[in-house]
């Protein structure tokens, strides 16, 4: 008579159970001993084994419903590390940068406070004088162009203030011309209709820094940056492009066009160019960036050389 073994097993986990079944069948006490292995180190192994296992998982997964009022304020407050670095560098180079996130105008130079300061606005402070004669009845300012043209003209009755600020602009609206000469007289008229007359200094504004239609307009005389009849830079033009990178930088994401007037079209194309170049190669700004002009004005006075003027496009 064959003995028989039987091995049963249950292993119960959290959510499931698992069965395991071993049955073992041997002849005899004879026959047995031929069928098993040689004995190792753990003793003899059966000759069969069958196993039989079951396995069941149960999941239970519950939801709740969440609800979230999403505005259209709310969604513009987002703000992503990946918004900042999308919006700090332009996806496309030399292809109308305006029209692109803009790489930020900046770098390690420190300003340059030790350069001289361009004018602003107002260009000029006039400080009228006690009135002459009996009474003052009314009185004028006028500020003359080098032709002696009449280019802002201010006016009042009775006492004139202690102070005429002066923004650079004419009657018409334009602004001064940098480098080009200008002057003033200021007249009394008294109650005895005598009028006194008092001439001023000629004066000339280097360089000017002022707003025009949401840009900011940095304009050099060509005098300052140029010597005549050359596109090569001076001295003191490269200290004027300097300081004029230093005023640029404080709107970083801003596109630069740099327009130059000249008597002739060859020689305004030349100094466009050295002036972005410049910028570009020694002031570290994005040569895609800066946009160049160049206007043929040949009534220009010869002494003055031209204008350079750097526009920083939506300064505002």
């Amino acid at each position: 008579m064959n003995p028989q073994l039987r091995i049963h097993a249950l292993t119960l986990a959290l959510f499931g159970s698992l069965t395991l079944s071993m049955v073992a069948m041997a002849q005899d006490d004879g026959e047995a001993a031929k069928d098993f292995t040689e004995p190792g180190e753990s003793g003899a192994v059966l000759p069969k084994m069958v196993v039989e296992a079951e396995n069941e998982t149960r999941q239970d997964i519950e939801k709740d419903n969440f609800e979230f009022e999403l505005t259209a304020a709310l969604i513009d407050s987002f703000y992503t590390v990946t918004d900042a670095e999308a919006l700090g560098i332009s996806p496309v180079s030399g292809l109308k940068p305006h029209l692109n996130n803009l790489e930020r105008l900046a770098s390690d130079q420190p300003p340059h406070y030790w350069l001289r300061e361009m004018s602003g606005q107002p260009v000029a402070n006039f400080y009228p004088g006690d009135m002459e004669g009996h009474g003052a009845k009314s009185w004028r300012l006028d500020i003359t162009d080098y032709r002696g043209n009449t280019f802002k003209s201010f006016s009042g009755s009775k006492k004139a203030p202690k102070r005429i600020s002066w923004d650079g602009r004419g009657d018409n609206g334009d602004i001064l011309q940098a480098g080009y000469p200008y002057s003033y007289v200021f007249s009394l008229t008294d109650e005895g209709t005598n009028t006194y007359n008092h001439a001023g200094a000629s004066f000339r504004i280097e360089a000017l820094d002022h707003r025009e239609d949401g840009d900011r307009v940095l304009a050099l005389s060509g005098d300052e940056i140029f010597d005549e009849e050359s596109s090569e830079l001076t001295e003191s033009g490269k200290r004027w492009l300097t300081k004029s990178t230093d005023l640029v930088r404080q709107h970083p994401y801003s596109p630069v066009r740099i327009r130059v007037i000249a008597e002739k079209m060859a020689l305004a194309e030349g100094r466009a160019e050295s002036v972005a170049h410049y910028l570009a190669d020694s002031m570290i700004l994005p040569r895609e960036q800066i946009e160049t002009e160049a206007e043929q004005r040949p009534d220009l006075r010869t002494e003055l050389d031209g204008l350079v003027r750097i526009v920083i496009e939506h300064a505002d």
